[in-house]
């Protein structure tokens, strides 16, 4: 038996065509799809990766600014410790000086004269004491002005006072010689004298007070 295709061939091949097209453009949006899912997946993994890398980096720069703190401190401590060493080898090399002005100026006080208090205000001292009368203390003064170790002797005051008297056992009034004595303030400057010889020093030394008072 003879089958006959009444349907037009034209529009057979049209409706299998637009099948085929449908069926390509699906295909082609699945693959482009997949395609997209695998760039945007790669690129979040890059990104992931760069964070991470990031954080790497954030806790390395952390942890060497701990480090450098640790560093500041040692600085600082180390500092400190120069500072110190100085300090200490300063107050050594000053010993000998200080011993040096302490001896001069006991060997320039004249005999009706004594020292309360001494205080040391950079390259100056202030002397507090007392004394029998002004012209003991302008001679403290002369003494001074001739000693190498000193300079700008300079009497600020001088406070006279009444003598005290006391009885004694027999009833004779006795004068109390130091309560007369007035009170003095004296500033003087300190400077370190041209290096001597050895000889000079010793003689300088042994010269007895009585000459430097003369």
């Amino acid at each position: 038996m003879i089958k006959i295709n009444l349907l037009p061939w034209r529009d057979e091949s049209r409706i299998k065509r637009r099948k085929e097209f449908v069926m390509m453009s699906a295909l082609v949006v699945i693959v482009a799809s997949m395609i997209m899912m695998m760039i945007a997946y790669f690129y979040h993994q890059r990104l992931q990766d760069q964070l991470h890398a990031n954080q790497t980096i954030i806790r390395a720069n952390q942890a060497l600014d701990q480090q450098l703190k640790s560093l500041d401190g040692l600085q600082s401590q180390r500092q400190q410790i120069i500072e110190r060493m100085a300090l200490i080898q300063s107050l050594q090399s000053q010993r000998p000086i200080v011993v040096r002005l302490i001896d001069e100026l006991v060997r320039m006080m004249p005999t009706p004269l004594f020292l309360t208090q001494l205080t040391r205000k950079d390259d100056q001292l202030v002397l507090i004491g007392h004394a029998d009368n002004p012209n003991t203390v302008a001679e403290f003064l002369r003494n001074l002005e001739r000693s190498p170790w000193y300079r700008n002797a300079l009497m600020n005051s001088f406070v006279a006072k009444e003598k005290e008297t006391a009885q004694n056992v027999q009833g004779i009034v006795i004068p109390v010689v130091e309560s007369g004595f007035g009170d003095f303030v004296v500033t003087v400057d300190i400077t370190e004298p041209e290096p001597q010889s050895a000889m000079d020093q010793v003689v300088d030394r042994e010269r007895p007070s009585s000459e430097v008072n003369s």
